[in-house]
């Protein structure tokens, strides 16, 4: 007779729920699997389940399963998560990989930029502009998994904007937008205020198809912190000097510009790598 019982999973905040499927599908399919393979991975999950498995031994076994048994690019796309909570604890090299991913979306960008307001100065974390239209972007960046960006930091990022927009406005800059970006889920009563203030938030698999996730699969703008054949010293020297992709990476490697980080043998590894992680680099 079946067992009925669900798999009681363990999630990274402590709390139990009941094994789903339908969510190992939906993340498999984020990193572009096809078919057979996400319902091969799936059954390979199934049959290593056990009741109180932590959300990161999941992870694990899809992780292995899929870099012995995926095509390169959909085990790194699988793994971004990870590696973007591995850029940390700062959220410097956050900010620079949402500038880079907006760049590629066509938008002027500016990092860190110091602006002021009508009562305050503000340092924003990323500017972006595209047309007349400008966004003023508060990037909330977190490295340990399973916390959501909380009410406190939509409230925190609208006031900012506030602030700032009296002075554009006075300038003759009318079409000003804020703008939350999260590496994390954010609770409901988050959702709720941006859509009341008209606060545009991008989080990691939302809005549908555009979420963090989306954006970085689509312009191809993978962190260094997936690359295996190098140090952790050696990957925290490179975030720190703004090196926080494999593009930008690897143009440093072709450039000559971290000989002094990384020798010859690292950097054809790397530079191997990088291809196959995204093709458009072979």
């Amino acid at each position: 007779m079946q067992n009925l019982n669900p798999i009681a999973i363990v999630k990274a905040s402590g709390i139990e729920e009941p094994f789903s499927e339908e969510k190992i599908n939906k993340s498999l399919a984020g990193s572009g699997l096809s078919k057979a393979i996400t319902t091969q991975t799936v059954d390979y999950l199934k049959s290593h389940l056990r009741s109180g498995m932590t959300t990161s031994s999941i992870y694990d076994h899809v992780s292995t399963y899929l870099q012995k048994n995926a095509p390169a690019e959909n085990y790194y796309n699988y793994s971004l998560k990870r590696a973007v909570m591995d850029m940390g604890p700062s959220g410097f090299a956050f900010e620079i990989l949402v500038s880079d991913i907006l760049k590629s979306g066509n938008f002027k960008t500016k990092v860190g930029v110091i602006t002021q307001g009508k009562c305050v100065t503000h340092e924003i974390d990323v500017i972006a502009q595209k047309g007349a239209d400008k966004y003023f972007i508060e990037c909330k960046y977190h490295n340990t998994p399973g916390y959501k960006t909380d009410i406190q930091v939509a409230l925190y990022s609208y006031a900012r904007f506030l602030d700032v927009d009296t002075v554009q406005r006075q300038n003759g800059n009318n079409n000003n937008f804020p703008w939350l970006i999260t590496n994390t889920k954010v609770t409901s009563e988050v959702i709720t205020y941006c859509h009341c203030v008209n606060l545009k938030v991008t989080t990691w698999t939302e809005p549908e198809g555009q979420g963090l996730q989306d954006l970085i699969v689509a312009s191809k703008l993978h962190p260094i912190t997936q690359l295996q054949n190098i140090s952790r010293e050696k990957i925290s020297i490179l975030l720190n000097r703004g090196i926080v992709t494999c593009s930008r990476l690897k143009n440093a490697i072709l450039n000559q510009d971290v000989n002094d980080v990384l020798n010859g043998d690292e950097s054809s590894l790397i530079l191997n790598t990088i291809a196959k992680i995204c093709k458009e680099y072979e």
